[in-house]
């Protein structure tokens, strides 16, 4: 044995035979913390003062545990960590990362898919129904023309282009008086609208009646949780939200909440009886109201309310969502913007590479420059994309492995096009769309607020 092994050794022992047993962890929030000698203590980090740290181990029993006794991780690690994480660890990891979110006062949407992976939502457009896309991928919103015309609005002359993967497109701009996301309004906006048919055959549909573009996530603070299958926004990011959070305040501190007879509430519950749920409304007024008047999801939520909410409420509101996810054990990686766009770093056949992050690609999709150049199996140009603009020839192309992180997917098979309308696209900056098939395989989730991507391999 080292010297001044044993010492350290018998010091974990002393303590935790002194310590007092506290309650029962989740298995994922334990650490493997290391001594300086290389003793490996799996433990959860409860307490800390400037100088030392209060670990829990597996038996339920606490230690005291100099920081100076720690590997140079470990110390950085509870040196960072903050006593709110504790108290979501013990007591509200139950949870659910919705539940959280919506706690913080976002408004979540079900997103859905369309013969493929690109996500949808639900929208008015000038106060009509509109089926919106959300594209990461998309620098602008778009409209579809003949919709926006259907819809009462007047588009301009196609005079602009817009570009895509597939080449290029005329567009007009058109005045929208109103675009509504659930309680988010915006008001008199300025968007393309352009045919996202062009090129397709006769008799063609299109999915979408416009494109949801990143200047609205942005705006939205969004998050977009591929796990939930649910988007998650901040209406009173937006020009007028519904629920008047804009003159209220209370923007962090309360949850939406719709009834059947279409009205919107916001508040806290403060208790609850299996039928009847008491709310903390904003500006301070206490109602009463039965569960089965709000609409379902709403009646689900205030069925499986529980003190864990109350809990998350009253110590946990300045935890980030980068904290809450890499507490359950997400990764995470930082994206840059470039300009809209969204890009993160990963590999490529073991090559160091960036992606741009697409919710709008169903599939994920490679520069045929840099398939060839990072020595995928790139076959004959004998296929199609499609996207705005028209088609282009594309080729399936073999994927030895793509890496994010942790994350490792091998032998996948995308099909490779040329990204740009020049002569040469080998030196854009990224390699490929990270499309919607990758994220939600990896159950990505993405936050516009921190500039963070999440993804977790099960």
């Amino acid at each position: 044995m080292k010297p001044g092994c044993f010492p350290f050794i018998l010091l974990w022992i002393l303590l935790a035979a002194a310590a007092i047993a506290q309650q029962k962890v989740p298995e994922q929030a334990y650490r493997n913390f290391k001594g300086p000698n290389g003793t490996v203590i799996p433990a959860v980090l409860m307490d800390k003062t400037d100088t030392e740290a209060v670990l829990q181990m597996r038996n339920g029993k606490q230690i005291k545990v100099a920081f100076d006794k720690l590997n140079e991780d470990d110390q950085a690690y509870c040196k960072a960590w903050s006593k709110e994480k504790a108290v979501f660890l013990q007591k509200c990891r139950g949870l659910t990362i919705r539940q959280c979110l919506e706690l913080r006062g976002y408004e979540s949407f079900t997103f859905h898919f369309e013969n493929g992976n690109a996500i949808f939502i639900d929208g008015k457009l000038n106060g009509k129904p509109a089926k919106l896309l959300v594209d990461t991928g998309a620098g602008t919103s778009l409209l579809h023309a003949p919709f926006a015309t259907s819809v009462g609005l007047t588009v301009g002359p196609m005079d602009e282009k817009i570009l895509g993967v597939s080449g290029e497109a005329p567009a007009g701009w058109t005045d929208v008086p109103t675009i509504q996301l659930g309680e988010a309004v915006f008001k008199d906006r300025r968007i393309l609208a352009t045919d996202l048919l062009k090129d397709k055959p006769p008799g063609a549909k299109t999915r979408e009646d416009g494109i949801l573009g990143a200047e609205f996530m942005a705006k939205l603070d969004a998050v977009i949780s591929y796990p939930d299958r649910r988007i998650f926004l901040r209406p009173d990011r937006s020009d007028q939200d519904e629920a008047g959070l804009g003159k209220t305040g209370g923007s962090v501190d309360y949850r939406l909440f719709k009834t059947k007879e279409g009205k919107t509430l916001r508040g806290k519950v403060t208790s609850k009886t299996p039928t009847v749920a008491t709310f903390l409304l904003v500006g301070g007024k206490t109602m009463q109201a039965p569960i089965e008047n709000f609409m379902p999801d709403d009646a689900v939520y205030l069925k499986a309310w529980s003190a864990e909410g109350a809990q998350f409420l009253a110590n946990c509101q300045d935890l980030t969502v980068n904290e809450l996810l890499t507490l359950r054990n997400y990764q995470t990686f930082h994206f840059e913007r470039r300009g809209n766009h969204l890009f993160v770093d990963g590999t490529l056949n073991d090559n160091k590479v960036t992606y741009m992050i697409d919710t709008g690609a169903d599939n994920s999709l490679l520069s045929v420059a840099a398939a060839n150049k990072y020595k995928c199996e790139v076959g004959p140009m004998d296929q199609e994309v499609w996207g705005i603009g028209g088609k282009a020839p594309a080729a399936v192309t073999k994927i030895f492995k793509v890496t994010m992180g942790e994350a490792i997917l091998t032998n996948r098979k995308v099909l490779a096009t040329k990204l740009t309308r020049g002569d040469d696209d080998a030196d854009i900056g990224y390699v490929g769309l990270f499309g919607a098939d990758f994220m939600r395989e990896l159950e990505a989730i993405i936050t516009y607020t921190e500039d963070r991507i999440f993804l977790i391999q099960r």
